[in-house]
């Protein structure tokens, strides 16, 4: 499959992004959505196990000594494997409700792009809370327990979630009107105004 350079360009671009929002709460994730619901579903993995990578990055290079930053260093795979997966739930959640639905007016894509960057957020929640219950069970950081941790994570996990639901559609709209599927404007045809004869 033919993949344009502007696609890599928004990929290359989006997946500079995970540096900045992985360090702001409840937006971290918006990388991830957006190349879900506007590129190719191997790029939205990328994006999402490029994600990953720095959140890991982030638990060696500034440690809170948090609860999450504390697992993620112990085990970096219970941040990778579940934004990789959560990247491609939420492609195949758009690409389905595309099928479906055929949403060509813009409220109907807004809704259908908003769907999906939920359920990929609801995805990174619940696949982060389960491997952490399964694999890291008597982790201790922070004073933080299992138990105190699981509640917290749910809770941000919710306002994520309605996060990306609201912030994700009009940045993906936009993209694939003007940086996708736009139009050159400098390269348009401007019809010549036909000469008046002095004659």
């Amino acid at each position: 499959m033919k993949i344009s350079t502007r696609s890599i360009t928004l990929a290359a671009t989006l997946t500079a992004m995970c540096f900045v929002t992985g360090l702001l709460p409840y937006v971290f994730f918006l990388p991830v959505t957006v190349a879900a619901t506007t590129l190719s579903v191997g790029i939205a993995a990328f994006v999402g196990f490029a994600f990953g990578a720095v959140s890991v990055a982030y638990s060696f290079l500034v440690p809170t000594g948090s609860f999450v930053g504390v697992a993620f260093m112990q085990a970096p795979y219970v941040a990778i494997i579940p934004r990789v997966l959560a990247a491609l739930g939420a492609f195949g959640a758009y690409k389905l409700i595309e099928h479906i639905a055929k949403p060509q007016k813009r409220a109907a894509k807004f809704a259908a792009v908003s769907a999906s960057a939920a359920t990929g957020s609801l995805l990174n929640t619940a696949l982060v809370v389960s491997m952490f219950v399964l694999i890291l069970p008597s982790l201790t950081a922070g004073g933080a327990t299992l138990a105190v941790a699981v509640p917290q994570m749910l809770i941000s996990g919710a306002i994520e979630c309605v996060c990306m639901a609201a912030i994700t559609p009009p940045i993906t709209l936009t993209l694939n009107k003007v940086v996708l599927r736009g139009k050159d404007l400098r390269n348009r045809h401007v019809p010549q105004t036909p000469e008046v004869s002095d004659k």
